[in-house]
């Protein structure tokens, strides 16, 4: 089936991604994953469950959005709805996006999960395909939810029911496939059919460089065309293997160089590189991606890790630390994202959701690209990749707060030396004397010095500390609920 096509693309916009997922509308430029959208398609057709599942990073969501149901809106018979919102109520969240894709209104008594299929099936007539996008962040979200009316029991609820006319797709990141057993007493079978999507092979990444270049200049006038010399595309494949790249000192581990040529490739650094590479180029009016620009750059060894850490030095040293106390937030000890609203995440890193606000657009805007807005209030981080690359910028954020807070504390020593040493000059200080009024003024100085160091430190501890504490404690309960 022929992917839909798309307007011209403009000169300013690279054929490659970045840290962005692929989108329905990128199917044209989305190559690599022929084989893995014909294996997924199939499957869907011919089962009810299907549990796609792999690796952080390695690009289950763009092979869905970009290539798997484009495949599937081909199919006239099919109608598609993916949904990825976990935040809030998933069961409802559900019901209104299978609505939606069937021009149904919603109704005052909202429907079961079950009934608001066969509904919309029905007015259709056609059988429908449900995929279930980045599972995972369900269990983060309602890590204990249970009852008759919630997404743990209304999903398995229409899994079961045969009468119904849909199939669905659940695609989980691999550490969390363990997960899923919430759902194995009331799924029979639950893990009957599954599929494991790996890295890209070197030919695939290959042609992931090479396909959406010309598909680009099909699409852009003669003088606007790029071209790619062979050897940096084999230098490219050959620096972002798996394991070559790391996004700080919680990333993946060190593989052995044996067998380098048939290493699997790390997409999300690939277009990471590419990406980097193209606004080099075009910014130099040059109409090449070339060796020696990766080769300036400090090639994917540098260009990878240095993309959060560019990002976080054009932030002042005071909303470097607010960033640090966010981040905690965002990402999880074992670097999977949360995503919060503006005033949560203020409460939590005890500061102004003004102060929040500005980090977000900062760190949000098109040049940083580390958080996104999930299009309903909250923020998360942009890529899965990023979140080792976060705690280890965060890590190293702590520690040098930490050496700012020892040398705050000697200077507040020094102060309280200089107080008390003050206080016995001023006593033994003959009565109107330029020595008394020295004394004091050294007493004044010492004393308003320590009122600056200590000074917010109090307040976080005896203002906003409580009443983050007192949120957290909000949200805990209605979590539980």
């Amino acid at each position: 089936m022929n992917a839909p096509t798309l307007p011209a693309t403009s000169k300013t916009r690279s054929p490659y991604k970045g840290l962005d997922h692929y989108e329905e509308q990128d199917a044209p430029f989305f190559f690599g994953r022929e084989v893995e959208c014909d294996l997924v398609v199939a499957n869907l057709l011919a089962a009810r469950l299907t549990l796609l599942y792999g690796q952080s990073g390695v690009g289950k969501s763009s092979l869905l959005h970009a290539g798997v149901v484009p495949r599937l809106r081909g199919t006239p018979d099919l109608a598609v709805v993916i949904f990825r919102s976990w935040g809030g109520d998933p069961a409802a969240g559900l019901c209104a996006a299978i609505r939606a894709a069937a021009g149904v209104e919603s109704s005052a008594g909202e429907s079961a999960l079950a009934d608001t299929i066969a509904a919309c099936t029905r007015r259709l007539g056609r059988d429908l395909v449900i995929i279930l996008d980045q599972f995972e962040e369900y269990f983060v979200y309602h890590p204990r939810e249970d009852g008759d009316s919630t997404f743990a029991a209304e999903f398995p609820r229409a899994v079961n029911q045969a009468e119904l006319a849909v199939s669905f797709l659940v695609s989980i990141r691999e550490d969390a496939l363990a997960r899923l057993d919430r759902f194995k007493g009331r799924i029979p079978n639950l893990f009957g059919n599954y599929l494991r999507i790996d890295r890209l092979s070197r030919q695939a990444a290959r042609e992931a460089i090479m396909r959406p270049l010309e598909e680009y200049n099909g699409r852009v006038a003669a003088d606007e065309r790029m071209e790619i010399e062979p050897r940096l595309v084999e230098a490219v494949l050959d620096q972002v293997r798996v394991g070559n790249v790391q996004l700080g000192g919680t990333g993946a581990g060190v593989i052995d160089g044996a067998g380098a040529r048939e290493s699997r490739i790390e997409a999300p650094f690939l277009q990471l590189v590419l990406t980097r590479l193209w606004e080099e180029e075009s910014t130099a009016g040059s109409h090449a991606l070339r060796l020696e620009t990766l080769d300036r750059l400090g090639g994917a060894g540098r260009i990878v890790p240095a993309h959060l850490d560019a990002a976080m030095d054009q932030l002042p040293q005071p909303e470097q630390d607010v960033a640090a106390r966010v981040f905690r937030f965002l990402v999880t000890p074992s670097g999977t994202k949360i995503a919060h609203r503006a005033s949560d995440l203020a409460e939590y890193a005890e500061v102004s959701v003004d102060v929040v606000g500005l980090l977000l657009d900062h760190l949000g805007g098109p040049q940083a690209r580390i958080l996104r807005g999930t299009g309903d209030g909250r923020y998360e981080i942009y890529h899965d990749v990023l979140a080792a690359a976060i705690l280890d910028w965060r890590a190293r954020r702590l520690q040098a707060i930490r050496a700012a807070r020892s040398r705050r504390l000697l200077l507040s020593l020094f102060l309280l030396c200089l107080f008390i040493g003050s206080i016995v000059g001023f006593e033994l200080a003959p009565p109107h004397s330029a020595q008394k009024t020295t004394m004091g003024w050294l007493i004044a100085l010492s004393v308003a010095g320590e009122v600056l160091i200590f000074g917010p430190w109090a307040w976080r501890i005896l203002i906003t500390r409580p009443r983050a504490a007192s949120r957290l404690a909000r949200t805990a309960r209605s979590s539980r609920r």
